[in-house]
């Protein structure tokens, strides 16, 4: 009985040693199984991180890709606004400075004539200085010869001219022959020869053949 007992005493420690080594199995293998899977999460999740960071990387260089594009059109579309704006500029100052360089010759053009009749009256007024100065010699000789003419009772000689021989000059007119008449000088010879009636008939001097081409009254007293 007693070696029954005994038997029985070891056949149960041994079946709990059994049982504690299987459940030691078992916790280990549990423990080995959750570091399997802890491994394989710890994996899984490094590999979703590198995969998202990839795509964080791809997307950051394709959104820097639009962005440099975005950037160079909007710049190529900026330089083709100024471009065109420039040339419209330029257009336009090179139409002003057209009309500025046209304008600039027209005044050069005027001032060349304004130049040219400035001597033509400068020319003009020293020959109607002269003019002046030649009548009013011209009339004094004529007041100075109807002095003598008076005195000597009409009779005068021909003013110097002996071109003209058988003509004598006095009071009366050289064409019809009227004495104490206005007296009409022709020009350019400055001969004082006939009345204002028969000035408008005659063409040229009475006394040398001069064709007339102006007259100027003079009173004589």
């Amino acid at each position: 009985m007693a070696i029954q007992t005994q038997l029985n005493y070891n056949a149960s420690n041994v079946i709990n040693q059994i049982v504690m080594d299987e459940l030691y199995m078992n916790n280990n293998n549990q423990q080995h199984a959750l570091f399997n899977q802890q491994s394989f999460l710890d994996a899984l999740m490094e590999k979703q991180r590198q995969e998202i960071d990839q795509f964080i990387r791809t997307q950051s260089e394709r959104l820097r890709y639009a962005l440099r594009e975005q950037r160079r059109q909007e710049t190529e579309t900026l330089l083709r606004q100024m471009e065109a704006k420039a040339l419209v500029l330029m257009t336009r100052k090179e139409e002003e400075m057209s009309r500025a360089l046209s304008k600039n010759m027209e005044l050069e053009d005027l001032l060349r004539r304004m130049e040219a009749e400035n001597q033509t009256w400068q020319r003009m007024a020293r020959e109607s200085e002269a003019t002046v100065a030649t009548l009013s010699s011209t009339l004094e000789q004529v007041k100075e010869r109807a002095v003598t003419c008076c005195k000597d009772e009409g009779s005068c000689c021909g003013g110097g001219d002996d071109s003209v021989p058988g003509k004598r000059m006095s009071g009366s007119c050289l064409n019809c022959g009227s004495d104490g008449e206005t007296r009409v000088l022709f020009l350019p010879c400055r001969h004082l020869c006939c009345c204002t009636e028969c000035e408008a008939g005659l063409v040229v001097c009475p006394i040398c053949s001069t064709p007339k081409k102006n007259r100027i009254e003079a009173i004589t007293f």
